[in-house]
């Protein structure tokens, strides 16, 4: 029991419980001082990314700013009062060949003779020339035994006004 008594003693003296307290307080010391360096670093890095991350999206407003503005396209069908001008100026440029306006919009072109065959073909190449504000679709086009023995060569275009909007700015 004397020796349980004195190592005890030694343990307890004045002498190893101030060597241990300062040796805490130094470790405890090293623990806080590397938390806040650890701290200081990781703050100073998270500031770097903002402002990457602002300089980024200046940049990106800046280009924006600088595109310009595409206008967007807007398709239609045309009105019967819109087609009829073209109409009249076809009948007038090319007598020989016959124009309709059906009720659905679609503008009906066809001759009855095979000569008038090259005028036909320079009309449907004409019309989509003299109307640039249209975007014209084929619907039927027959020559020859394929059409009705009364008009031997007929087309049947649909039109699509076309109309140009500006978008807003961003």
């Amino acid at each position: 029991m004397k020796i349980e008594g004195l190592s005890w003693a030694k343990l307890l003296s004045p002498r190893l419980l101030n060597k241990v307290i300062q040796t805490f307080d130094k470790g405890t010391m090293v623990i806080v001082a590397s938390s806040w360096g650890v701290a200081v670093l990781l703050m100073s890095f998270a500031l770097y990314t903002v402002h990457l991350s602002v300089t980024a999206r200046r940049s990106a407003i800046e280009a924006a700013a600088q595109e310009p503005a595409l206008p967007k396209l807007v398709a239609r069908p045309p009105e019967s009062k819109e087609l009829m001008p073209i109409v009249e100026r076809m009948k007038k440029r090319f007598p020989d060949i016959t124009f309709n306006v059906s009720g659905d919009q679609s503008l009906t072109v066809s001759a009855n003779e095979g000569p008038k065959f090259r005028t036909w073909l320079g009309v449907l190449s004409y019309i989509d020339t003299v109307s640039p504000q249209y975007r014209w679709q084929i619907k039927e086009f027959c020559v020859g035994m394929q059409c009705s023995a009364a008009m031997p060569m007929r087309a049947i275009l649909i039109a699509q006004k076309i109309t140009f909007t500006t978008t807003a700015a961003k």
